[in-house]
């Protein structure tokens, strides 16, 4: 994958989201499937995702000295903010998955071309309520069941 070299915004970043499964989780498997996402309009806020990392301690009594290890991985949870509209598909199909218990695949779009190909469930779609001038939003959390795929397009 071609490294950018300059920051960027997320502006004209997209979210979709596909009930079908890639063949293979890796960059063949998501970049010659026939997997049709449907995009997620309105989406306010994408927050994060990444690895994190516990830490496994074991202190031994005669050094008292406490070891640091590497221990499971966790890809995280994309909490994502997104303008409620019902009639929006991708809206529909987020709100039947946090009913579900399959995996989803899931596309983030940015700007430049690259890609990054999500294996999730969503956990949670939550109307945000607020006050006279907010405007009626829902929050989604979509959980990352294995390290994202990311693909630069050429």
């Amino acid at each position: 994958m071609v490294q950018r070299t300059v920051m960027e915004t997320l502006s004209g970043a997209k979210l979709g989201i596909s009930a079908s499964l890639p063949a293979t989780y890796d960059a063949a498997g998501y970049d010659l499937s026939s997997l049709i996402f449907t995009p997620v309009g309105n989406v306010e806020n994408y927050g994060n995702h990444g690895v994190v990392a516990a830490v496994t301690e074991f202190t031994p009594v005669d050094t008292a000295v406490v070891t640091k290890m590497k221990g499971s991985k966790n890809y995280g949870t994309m909490s994502v903010v997104i303008g409620n509209v019902p009639s929006d598909p991708g809206h529909a199909l987020l709100k039947a998955a946090s009913e579900s218990n399959n995996h989803y695949s899931i596309e983030l779009r940015y700007g430049d071309n690259e890609y990054h190909y999500i294996d999730a469930i969503i956990t949670k779609f939550e109307y945000v309520d607020g006050t006279v001038n907010d405007a009626k939003k829902v929050n989604v959390d979509i959980a990352i069941c294995r390290q994202p795929v990311i693909i630069a397009q050429v």
